[in-house]
């Protein structure tokens, strides 16, 4: 089953909210390269745009694939520049930018070499940054626990951190740099039984037929049982950078 964008614009914003421990990262990053200028991309129905602006105030260009995510960003996030594009062929004169940058979204890209070329061609100076999820803690995920297919489905689409390090320097970038950024403790209740059945993830689209059920069945048995399920759910994620 293919994850469809355009169907999965509303199921964002009733689910997913913008921010997260990676602002800080992203924020200082800004601050170094001095940005005015500043490039997002796969930038969805635009929370993240929303709480980087609300840190950082530039000049802000959102690309997104998703007609239907456009335009649902378009109309919430007045402040940013709104394109539909692809982040392998960007529809950006060179050296527009000073600091690009894409939160949980090269998962979604099959070949990122390409990207990272581009990225490198729209900056004129500053950095490259991309929020991703490392493969040692989709392996410890709890819903592993409901979900059999969960890590694999993700270890197959998260690209290895070494990778996209080795992208980053290909494409001529310097300074290429990882960090670990964990998240606070996130109780494993009735609300995070909401957001799975929102099926806020892209991989619970992707599961095999009767897995997603099975799963929300289970979980639903736990958390009745447990009220909150004795698991420690701590959000991890890497942002990995290149200076140019």
């Amino acid at each position: 089953m293919e994850f469809d964008y355009n169907k999965a614009a509303e199921r964002y914003d009733a689910y997913r909210k913008g921010g997260g421990p990676f602002l800080k990262t992203l924020h200082e990053l800004a601050c170094r390269s001095n940005a005015a200028h500043v490039l997002e991309l796969g930038a969805g129905t635009g929370n993240n745009t929303q709480a980087f602006l609300d840190i950082y105030p530039c000049k802000l260009y959102g690309l997104e694939l998703s007609r239907a995510m456009v335009k649902r960003a378009a109309g919430k996030v007045h402040a940013a520049h709104w394109v539909q594009g692809r982040a392998e062929h960007l529809p950006f004169r060179s050296a527009s930018f000073d600091f690009v940058f894409a939160v949980l979204v090269l998962h979604h890209i099959l070949d990122i070499f390409p990207v990272m070329q581009e990225c490198r061609r729209v900056l004129r100076r500053g950095c490259a940054a991309f929020v991703t999820s490392p493969h040692d803690f989709i392996d410890r995920h709890p819903m592993n626990r409901y979900f059999p297919s969960f890590a694999a489905i993700d270890k197959a689409r998260f690209h290895p951190i070494e990778k996209i390090e080795e992208a980053l320097k290909q494409a001529g970038f310097t300074e290429v740099i990882a960090e670990r950024i964990i998240g606070e403790p996130q109780p494993l209740d009735h609300r995070y039984l909401e957001k799975v059945k929102g099926r806020f993830l892209s991989t619970f689209d992707l599961l095999p037929p009767g897995e997603l059920e099975r799963g929300i069945a289970h979980l639903q048995a736990d958390i009745e049982k447990y009220g909150v399920v004795p698991v420690d759910v701590r959000w991890e994620c890497v942002t990995v950078w290149g200076m140019c």
